[in-house]
């Protein structure tokens, strides 16, 4: 499942995904000794392909669409204890993406590098059952946020591939938040975080190549092309989790509500989500006899109602208003994955299933989806040779059902997504895939 195998393709950040120290580095107890620094490389090879029952008749082809992308990513962390009463966290993630769609008449690619995303995390352990802690996260732009010509084609549903947009502006979120050991099985976290999102460039109307077109009369072209600048907004995230273990039961409960301001398109304002809740569970039993551990998965996402443009006529608008229905979609994920013991290896099956009950806004890709069920299952292995190395491998099915005319279904996304980021509307696809990864992480 996408959303909670937490992709790192660094797109946007928000202020509210580092909200805790990383309590390996046992905050609990700060009478502990200062540790020498620890690093973790982590790395995976990602392949997503996808074919689907949309055919597109207009250009008198009968072929369904289909598309594929490989990605890369990778994080760095060092983690260490410079004194007994501070835990200091560094991350960066970055990563480099191909992504092709090869769907007739809408054939485009894109490679680039996905934009870096840094991190650090301080947390004081000098106070006796609160534990304060401050985070900045940054999102720095080395990915592409504009494509021209047909790559634009390459931007695709983000229930099916990782990476579906591949870039945006500086983006700084610095958060505060205490960490609350209660018991020695009881953890509590609260914070709030504060997000700018710097300005980035998006094409506008693209020109399509036909098929054949030399290259080079395409790289000269597509520079020429009209880009307007988007302004996202800036948001403040409330977060607050507990973690609970006993016995053999391990399980997490997240909350959080984000408030963003508008979206504006060459200083013109044109679109504000509303405020928007989620509440994530992750939980696991290691069951006794070597029978292994099974983890379970859930998570459910509302937003209210957004605030759009007013058009008085053709060509003027009014400015932003509460929309009369919300156009936003509740999501529901629950995942369930089971490992077997085996040696050093560890292997089991995996399946997730994701309902979208009707369209729906995606404030982290800036793209208007449709409704949506989504099934998986597939096989995951881990295999650990000693205590510094994890490799891992996964491969799943995916099967995907959509509304075929997302237009009819709430009716106003279509008029909404056309006034308010380019090239941001994901067509209805019904179909099937496969995703496949493999993975190595190393501790030094």
């Amino acid at each position: 499942m996408k959303a909670l195998a937490a992709a790192i393709c660094g797109s946007a950040i928000f202020a509210s995904s580092v909200s805790a120290s990383d309590k390996s580095n046992d905050p609990a107890s700060p009478s502990a000794a200062p540790q020498n620094w620890t690093t973790t490389f982590s790395t995976e090879a990602r392949y997503f392909s996808w074919r689907s029952s949309l055919v597109l008749t207009g250009d008198g082809s009968s072929t369904p669409g289909k598309g594929w992308q490989f990605y890369a990513p990778f994080a760095v962390q060092l983690t260490g204890k410079p004194s007994e009463v501070l835990s200091l966290d560094f991350t960066v993630r970055g990563g480099w993406v191909k992504s092709v769609q090869t769907t007739s008449g809408h054939s485009g690619e894109v490679h680039t590098p996905t934009d870096t995303v840094v991190s650090g995390t301080a947390t004081y352990l000098g106070i006796q059952g609160m534990q304060p802690f401050v985070s900045l996260n940054a999102n720095l732009p080395s990915g592409k946020s504009a494509l021209f010509g047909n790559a634009v084609n390459a931007r695709m549903d983000p229930d099916l591939v990782d990476v579906s947009t591949f870039g945006e502006g500086y983006n700084v979120g610095p958060s505060l938040g205490f960490n609350f050991p209660i018991t020695g099985s009881l953890f509590i976290t609260t914070s709030v975080g504060y997000t700018w999102h710097g300005n980035f460039t998006r094409e506008t109307e693209s020109p399509a190549f036909p098929a054949g077109t030399d290259p080079q009369v395409i790289a000269e072209l597509t520079p020429l092309a009209p880009t307007q600048t988007i302004s996202p907004g800036q948001n403040v995230a409330y977060t607050a989790a507990v973690n609970y273990q006993i016995g053999r039961l391990t399980a997490g409960l997240t909350g959080s509500t984000t408030w963003e301001t508008a979206t504006a398109i060459d200083r013109i304002k044109s679109f504000q989500p509303g405020l928007r809740y989620l509440l994530a569970l992750q939980s696991s039993f290691t069951w006794p006899e070597k029978f292994g551990r099974t983890s379970l998965s859930a998570s459910f996402a509302h937003s209210n109602r957004n605030r759009v443009k007013l058009f008085l006529d053709e060509i003027n608008a009014f400015g932003l208003v509460t929309e009369f229905l919300d156009s936003n979609s509740n999501v529901y994920r629950v995942g369930l994955e089971h490992l077997f013991p085996v040696g050093d290896l560890q292997i089991g099956p995996t399946g997730s299933v994701l309902y979208r009950d009707r369209n729906g806004y995606n404030a982290d890709t800036l793209q208007f989806v449709p409704p949506k069920t989504r099934w998986s299952a597939g096989l995951l292995a881990q295999f650990a040779p000693n205590a510094a190395m994890t490799l891992n491998a996964r491969f799943e099915r995916v099967w995907t059902h959509e509304n075929e005319n997302p237009a009819t279904d709430g009716g106003k996304i279509d008029p909404i997504a056309g006034g308010v980021i380019p090239s941001s509307t994901v067509p209805a696809i019904s179909g099937a895939g496969w995703q496949t990864s493999f993975g190595l992480n190393i501790k030094m």
